[in-house]
């Protein structure tokens, strides 16, 4: 049997798909290559609109990153060394630094970067100077010569409110909310003329700080100014709002203006305990003979740093036999303060020394039963009690300062007294 063409649907739909398909394929290829075209115009238009004398596109360097730390007695040169640099080059860079500073002066423990290029080629050596500034000296390739700059650590700075209830001590809370030893010696900077750290401090006491935290490529690296604080001890509650003194330099000022850093500190050191209090008629350890101890003896580690409690002049320093080696000072307002039995004398007759300037450390020289430090406070000759003393503050707000003043503690003083705010909380 002969058979004609198919003449079923199915066929015919088998034929008539390829044609549309080429019917729609042919003026899609000419939108295409019109398309084309068009980019290709715009393309050659933008290169011919570029400036002449364009520098050719340059692929980026990459460097070598080299980081370590200064080890103990380890020199810069030898670090430099270490780190494949010549010694000529090695000597470059520390004649190129001398101005900026000198790298004969750097401390162990700090840490430093090297970077070269992928030829092994020096580009730029980098020390940290302070938790502020860092050197670097960089090699300028298009004039082929060593530079040197001391630049500041691009901080970020963020205001924090940051809160806490007293434990145990001021140092463990500051760790258990996740902060940093450093806040805690901010915060007994400025209220240490009211409270004793060491012996005032009670559990369920509380703080709380507006604070600068600067950060570094988003991790925390230091804090800055404490710019308001209050701290609540045994029931009473104490502000503190950082101004300008009439000098110009920082302090902290009470609600009302008066300066909450009084004449004297509480304590002149960190102690341990207090061994031994004021008395008229004291047993003497040593001697057994029952006598006068008109001080009051801090029991603390040998080494100890033991700090001035207020501004005034060195007037003798010297070994006084069963008094060991001691700094006498001189104060306004007829005061004198002593410091007996120190392992070591930090200051001279004669200079002047500022509140918290360290004169000494604790000791056990002379007649004496363990390291410790005898405090003693005259006025006119009289000895007096220093645990029993209450020293006028210092200088107010400048009145011309005042209205000023006012406007900043009002800024902060409602954080400091909303309870609902939770620590660390921006």
């Amino acid at each position: 049997m002969t058979h004609g063409p198919s003449d079923s649907p199915i066929s015919s739909r088998r034929f008539i798909g390829p044609l549309i398909f080429v019917v729609l394929l042919v003026p899609m290829c000419f939108i295409t290559v019109y398309q084309l075209r068009e980019l290709n115009r715009t393309v050659n238009e933008a290169l011919d609109s570029l400036p002449p004398d364009l520098p050719p596109l340059v692929r980026p360097e990459i460097l070598r990153l080299v980081e370590g730390v200064i080890e103990k007695n380890q020199t810069i040169s030898e670090v430099l060394t270490e780190q494949g640099l010549s010694g000529s080059l090695t000597q470059q860079i520390i004649d190129c630094a001398r101005p900026d500073y000198n790298l004969a002066s750097v401390k162990a423990g700090y840490s430093y970067s090297i970077r070269f290029d992928e030829q092994d080629r020096f580009r730029d050596f980098r020390y940290p100077i302070d938790s502020d500034r860092y050197l670097t000296v960089y090699h300028d390739v298009e004039q082929d010569r060593l530079v040197s700059v001391v630049k500041n650590f691009p901080f970020e700075t963020r205001v924090e409110e940051i809160a806490g209830v007293i434990e145990s001590s001021l140092f463990q809370t500051i760790e258990n909310i996740g902060e940093k030893d450093q806040l805690a010696w901010h915060l007994e900077d400025i209220f240490n003329s009211d409270i004793d750290f060491l012996t005032d401090i009670r559990e369920g006491d509380s703080f709380k700080a507006v604070v600068e935290k600067k950060y570094l490529d988003d991790g925390f690296s230091k804090y800055g100014d404490v710019l308001a604080a209050s701290f609540n001890n045994a029931g009473k509650n104490i502000m503190g709002f950082r101004f300008e003194d009439k000098n110009g330099k920082p302090a902290y000022y009470d609600p009302d203006g008066k300066a909450l850093k009084k004449s004297f500190l509480k304590s002149p050191l960190k102690y341990t305990r207090i061994s031994s209090r004021f008395s008229l008629a004291r047993r003497h350890p040593i001697t057994k003979k029952v006598q006068p101890h008109l001080g009051v003896d801090y029991a603390a580690p040998v080494g100890t740093p033991v700090r001035a409690v207020g501004s005034g002049m060195v007037a003798a320093t010297g070994n006084d036999g069963a008094n060991g080696r001691f700094v006498r000072l001189r104060h306004p307002r007829d005061y004198e303060t002593m410091y007996l039995h120190l392992s070591k004398i930090a200051v001279k007759s004669g200079t002047r020394v500022s509140q918290g300037d360290v004169i000494g450390y604790v000791g056990s020289s002379g007649r004496s039963t363990g390291p410790h430090l005898d405090f003693r406070i005259k006025r006119k000759g009289k000895a007096l009690n220093p645990l029993k003393l209450i020293f006028p503050p210092g200088d107010p707000v400048p009145p011309e300062k005042f209205d000023r003043f006012i406007a900043v503690r009002d800024s902060w003083i409602e954080q400091l007294t909303t309870e609902e705010r939770q620590a660390g909380v921006r």
